[in-house]
């Protein structure tokens, strides 16, 4: 019997929730780490002076505050938050599409993108099509919720549930039997014959091949 998935177009308000969740931690990261950074190449400095008196002073010095440390924490801070979202491209998804329940898949066949395109998606095409995040306002016009990035890897933003939920199609009708075959009267000198008629042959049709996905909006 055949079926088909119904895949439910993640609305404009839960994406924007998916994107603050993956866009605040790295917007942190990054400010912390030029901050460090800063701070760790200013300790890195030469003081000069010249002496009171009669004499000639030159003065020599090198401070650190610690901030090379500093920057070592935070790169590393940085590499495990990579890692997590590495961890949930191989499910078609980022830290917030995981949290808002959301996945990426292909509008081809409806199924996850898998994390190359993952990476792809999120890492070179997202960042160069979002000039001045026109990337992310198309999505509040395009009728799919899809910004530039979705449109360029042919991808659509769905809710995770309705990539596993299936839908039977309603079975067909039965063929209704063929009338029965009336036998003619009997001669008088002749005995009845009942005649019942066979039973109308059953034929086993194929299952029709699974249809593309249906795209639903919420």
């Amino acid at each position: 019997m055949a079926e088909k998935r119904v895949l439910t177009l993640s609305s404009r308000g839960r994406r924007f929730g998916a994107a603050l969740i993956d866009g605040i931690p790295k917007y942190i990261f990054l400010i912390a780490y030029c901050s460090t950074l800063s701070v760790f190449i200013n300790d890195q400095r030469y003081s000069y002076g010249f002496g009171y008196g009669y004499g000639y002073g030159y003065d020599y010095g090198y401070y650190n505050s610690g901030s090379g440390t500093a920057v070592l924490v935070v790169s590393l801070l940085w590499l495990i938050f990579f890692g997590v979202e590495v961890f949930f491209y191989t499910k078609s998804q980022s830290i917030g599409k995981a949290i808002m329940g959301m996945q990426v898949v292909s509008s081809k066949n409806g199924k996850p993108i898998g994390i190359w395109w993952m990476l792809l998606r999120e890492i070179i095409v997202k960042d160069a099509c979002h000039v001045f995040l026109l990337g992310y306002i198309w999505i509040l016009i395009d009728d799919k919720n899809r910004g530039w990035h979705d449109k360029i890897l042919d991808t659509y933003v769905v809710d995770k549930k309705s990539v596993v939920k299936k839908v039977t199609p309603e079975a067909s009708a039965p063929q209704p039997a063929p009338d029965p075959v009336v036998a003619p009267a009997p001669v008088a000198e002749e005995p009845v014959v009942d005649i019942t008629p066979a039973p109308a042959p059953v034929v086993e049709m194929e299952s029709a091949p699974e249809p593309a996905p249906v795209i639903e909006e919420e």
